[in-house]
């Protein structure tokens, strides 16, 4: 019977620390079309989550839709909505 060293790092390397490309980027893809909108007409989130009552749209997700972070297909629609109805 042959032994085996055990190893002593586990998985891929590579998988162990992201790369630096994706550290930098990070998750906001930078301001979005949306910021400027709402700012051209006087809108805070608060004035955006207002004119979607009902809908289920909350500040949070309001504010992911500014900086650019992904959203749900559902939650893109809300907002949608809600710049429409505003």
């Amino acid at each position: 019977m042959s032994s085996v060293a055990p190893s002593t790092t586990f998985g891929d390397e590579s998988t162990a620390r992201p790369d630096s490309e994706s550290e930098e980027m990070g998750m906001d893809m930078g301001v979005q079309p949306l910021d400027a909108l709402l700012e051209a007409d006087g809108m805070d989130n608060h004035a955006l989550v207002a004119a979607a009552a009902g809908t289920g749209l909350t500040h949070k997700v309001v504010q992911k839709a500014r900086k650019g972070r992904q959203l749900t297909a559902r939650a893109q629609r809300k907002v949608l909505a809600a710049l429409n109805g505003a």
